[in-house]
């Protein structure tokens, strides 16, 4: 006899593999430090750039941290710029 999960059981199945437990959190961990290491280098990057590429780039001087702060690179998944259309 051949079962099938419910979209609710495979739900539950999906979840359960995620790792609520301590290995999945320490995935997650290693995750958002990589993350914030790599923010990091590209607003160090970016703030050795001289102004005349940042201008280029569309990028101010002053916005330098808001474009590498971990929210607005958690919000903008294709890391684009909404402003310019692309």
């Amino acid at each position: 006899m051949e079962t099938t999960m419910t979209s609710l059981e495979h739900t539950a199945y999906e979840n359960g593999r995620s790792g609520i437990g301590p290995i999945g959190f320490a995935g997650r961990a290693l995750r958002v430090f990589y993350h914030a290491m790599k923010m990091r280098s590209d607003r160090a990057a970016l703030q050795a750039m001289p102004d005349f590429l940042l201008k280029d780039m569309g990028i101010a001087r002053s916005e330098i941290d808001h474009y590498t702060s971990m929210r607005s690179a958690a919000s903008d998944t294709d890391g684009m710029d909404i402003r310019d259309g692309g």
